[in-house]
């Protein structure tokens, strides 16, 4: 039997706590820090911890005699919290601090991708503005410019102009936008194609892939508007064919797992690639990330028939091989509530009154949401993700709209057209 600590506060922690409550094996479920969607019981006070101090981890970890450790979000992980974990002998589902640097610095990322073979953007790295500049100014547009570290999904900048990429660095090299994320930007070359998130999970031998999804991420309707975090997925995406997922084995995913292998490093826990899939079927990666996407999970996990505390814990002791995992048939969609304003500054306490859903296949995993004198408000730019399971894509789609088109929040705003392009 499990006793768990679940670290994290999205709509992602939201939908592993959903899906980890389903295991036999659960005896108890903390979340830290959570939100507004966890029952109190579940969520340990505010100062239980100190994420960022490493006694302060190990200590309260040690005392309340947690079996297994699953860390969410990516910042503790680049932080080192799996190797703190290491040292006093609890198991943990999330790569070591080594791996996490997959996601925790692009340079590092492109430069093993590059070592390993692994199909992406041609690219250049730069400290400086003066010849990051230069650079721009020889490639032209459209280019991609990046922040090398963590920016919390926002230090990406697509540039179909040249003024845009000027701008982009100037951000990054000059505001100081992203202090030390921004020490070094990496440019990379535009890639066409569609966009397709594939998540493998490994115990630093062997590894299996969940079904691929499909995120949005520009704000509104058509792909227009900024950039986001995310607006919505869904699971199956067709553009990932089964000839394509052979290809993204063989090129992407064994070829990193040997190559951190190789490193004396073996990658344990979920390894996300971004992938960009041309008009031929021909994957290439856009980023790795070291942790499960958000909104993805939420409409990823809902197709996944598996002990997930059984699977994180196989993943964390390298014991993979002999456990039992299967797919759903059908397809599973997630739609995101967020503020009016978002991604930029947005409203916050917006009071939220949500009626009851009678869809058993349907379900609202809370992201950026709190309790305040016991009712449910706003916190987050994305506040909750609406996810629902159909017997085919279309029929998830339509269970998702008819429960968020059955009341209006005010202040909020959502897409209509998640997984238009897969119908």
């Amino acid at each position: 039997m499990s006793k768990i600590l679940l670290i994290g506060s999205g709509g992602r922690e939201s939908a592993i706590a959903f899906k980890l409550r389903q295991s036999p094996k659960l005896t108890a479920l903390h979340v830290f820090p959570g939100n507004g969607g966890f029952p109190d019981p579940e969520i340990l006070p505010a100062n239980s911890f100190d994420l960022k101090d490493k006694s302060s981890v190990q200590n309260f970890i040690k005392k309340n005699e947690y079996d297994l450790v699953v860390v969410g979000p990516e910042d503790p992980l680049v932080d080192g919290i799996s190797d703190w974990l290491a040292e006093i002998g609890v198991p943990v589902f999330g790569p070591s601090g080594y791996c996490a640097q997959i996601e925790g610095s692009k340079e590092f990322a492109k430069s093993l991708m590059l070592e390993a073979g692994v199909p992406t953007a041609k690219y250049a790295s730069f400290t400086d503005y003066d010849s990051s500049l230069a650079y721009v100014r020889k490639e032209g547009a459209p280019i991609v410019v990046k922040a090398d570290g963590l920016a919390a999904g926002k230090g990406v900048t697509v540039c179909t102009e040249l003024s845009q990429a000027e701008q982009a660095l100037k951000e990054i090299f000059l505001d100081h936008k992203f202090g030390k994320s921004g020490s070094r930007a990496v440019i990379e070359e535009f890639m066409e194609g569609q966009e397709a998130s594939i998540f493998a999970i490994s115990d630093g031998e062997t590894y299996f892939t969940l079904p691929a999804a499909q995120d949005h991420k520009r704000a509104y309707d058509g792909d227009q508007g900024p950039n986001t975090g995310g607006m919505g997925a869904y699971c199956p995406a067709p553009i990932a064919s089964e000839e394509v997922l052979q290809k993204v084995n063989t090129l992407v995913f064994q070829p990193m797992f040997e190559a951190f292998r190789k490193k004396g490093h073996p990658y344990k826990g979920l390894l996300y690639a971004g992938l960009m899939i041309d008009t031929k079927g021909e994957p290439k990666v856009v980023e790795f990330n070291c942790r499960f996407g958000d909104p993805e999970t939420q409409c990823v996990l809902p197709m996944l028939e598996g002990d997930l505390i059984e699977i994180f814990m196989a993943s964390a002791k390298g014991a993979l091989k002999g456990v039992k995992t299967g797919l759903r048939s059908g397809a599973s969609t997630v739609v995101v509530l967020a503020a009016e304003g978002y991604p930029d500054s947005y409203a916050k306490n917006i009071p939220l009154d949500l009626p009851k859903s009678e869809n058993k296949d349907l379900v609202v995993f809370h992201a950026g949401t709190s309790k305040k004198d016991g009712n449910l408000v706003s916190t987050g730019g994305r506040i909750l993700g609406i996810s629902s399971y159909g017997k085919d894509l279309q029929d998830s789609v339509d269970k998702a709209y008819a429960y968020l088109n059955s009341f209006r929040i005010s202040k909020t705003f959502f897409r209509k057209d998640i997984a238009k392009k897969a119908l």
